[in-house]
């Protein structure tokens, strides 16, 4: 007798070699999750921009003021590079660790980013930065 539930024929986003997770969030966390990660990612922004005066850096040293802001746009696009990757993969089941771990780690690239085009606390954003790109690798590779 044929079942009446009907099974998805679309491959896996994530190829043939997708593991499978247990899940702890039902299916209508995925949209708490993603919008978190945008809120928490543009509050991270929010509170970067807030922190910083980069007038006087911009005054004293425009020649290094210019290159450290190239770099902060380099690492804007390896936040939002990890930030998208991030949001495509909680539309799947993840545990609740995996998506703190997630959620953490995105919030931190966005808000070193930001801290870093602010030209303030230069050292530590980097040290963050670098952090919760780290991170996000081991949550992502990790995650069961």
């Amino acid at each position: 007798m044929a079942s009446s539930v009907m099974r998805s024929t679309l491959p896996h986003p994530f190829g043939p070699f997708w593991r499978g997770v247990a899940s702890d969030v039902p299916a209508t966390g995925a949209w708490l999750l993603r919008g978190g990660l945008i809120l928490g990612c543009g509050a991270a922004i929010g509170v970067a921009a807030w922190a910083g005066d980069p007038i006087g850096f911009l005054l004293a040293d425009p020649a290094l003021a210019r290159l450290l802001r190239g770099m902060a746009l380099i690492k804007a696009v390896i936040a939002l590079a990890a930030v998208g990757i991030v949001f495509m993969r909680l539309a799947w089941p993840v545990s609740r660790t995996a998506a703190a771990g997630y959620l953490a780690g995105c919030w931190a690239l966005a808000g070193s980013s930001a801290l870093i085009w602010q030209l303030s606390y230069i050292v530590p954003a980097a040290l963050l930065f670098h952090a919760a790109a780290l991170s996000l690798l081991l949550v992502g590779w990790r995650e069961r």
